[in-house]
């Protein structure tokens, strides 16, 4: 069933390997995405990509649908968008007309079908709910991407070399390179989309692969530092600090409690 109402749910904490999309109509829904705090107020859309860790925190007064996808149903050009979006922003406010909210009941209905459910009518259902929270995330994004449609085609492919690489490759011009470019002009066209420069977002996914790795695993902060291609832990150790404000260390501890009630 891709559809469930609002309910109380657990506050651990969890990761998926589908989409979950959030369209809640009223009230109010406080998560952590990938330890970045998400606040739904009033008629919202949320979604949470695969392999994101989330915590939900606070829920008041909901009404609305949870949508969970399997990433495979979600056509290419809408994963590579949200994608971009884990960066740019994650939740958008929308009014309670909107057109999405139109959509659940029908689900609902298709559910009760034995014939339509999981046929390619629901699936083209499922793309129409995405492709409407989409447009929404889009209209709100800092820059619109069909005026400089080749600064957002370099940031995504950017985002993406970054994950395939950040072990090895930490240095902008590095990426400039895989993308033929100077890294003057990444740096440009990454910053004109998301509001920051390029090796902002260098240092984001390393230390947001730390805080999984030691949130995750028993590793000791050696064999994180390794494991993200750093050869010296007291530089990795430093560079934690630098970018979170606590140590290694003190950012497990501090997470212990929750690190033992995921699933």
């Amino acid at each position: 069933m891709p559809l469930s109402i609002f309910h109380e749910k657990q506050l651990e904490t969890h990761r998926d390997d589908h989409y979950m999309f959030i369209l809640q109509q009223q009230g109010e829904f406080i998560l952590d995405v990938d330890f970045k705090r998400v606040e739904m107020i009033g008629t919202s859309l949320c979604f949470v990509g695969p392999g994101q860790i989330h915590q939900y925190f606070y829920q008041k007064d909901n009404k609305g649908w949870f949508l969970f996808v399997k990433a495979e149903a979600v056509s290419e050009s809408y994963r590579e968008i949200l994608d971009m979006h884990q960066w740019i922003n994650q939740a958008v406010a929308t009014d309670e007309s909107d057109v999405v909210f139109d959509l659940p009941p029908v689900f609902e209905r298709i559910e009760k079908d034995h014939a339509l459910t999981n046929s390619s009518i629901e699936l083209s259902l499922v793309q129409a709910v995405i492709g409407i929270i989409i447009l929404k995330l889009g209209q709100s994004q800092i820059s619109g991407h069909q005026n400089n449609g080749q600064k957002y085609w370099i940031t995504g492919q950017f985002k993406k070399l970054i994950n395939e690489n950040f072990k090895i490759n930490k240095k902008v011009q590095e990426y400039a390179q895989f993308l033929s470019i100077t890294p003057l002009y990444l740096n440009e066209a990454v910053k004109e989309v998301t509001g920051y420069p390029a090796n902002f977002w260098i240092r984001q996914k390393i230390l947001l692969e730390a805080r999984r790795l030691l949130f995750y695993t028993t590793m000791d902060v050696k064999q994180v530092a390794y494991e993200l291609g750093y050869e010296d832990h007291i530089y990795f150790s430093r560079f934690f600090k630098k970018g979170t404000g606590i140590t290694a260390l003190q950012f497990r501890s501090g997470n212990q409690e929750l690190s033992h009630h995921h699933h």
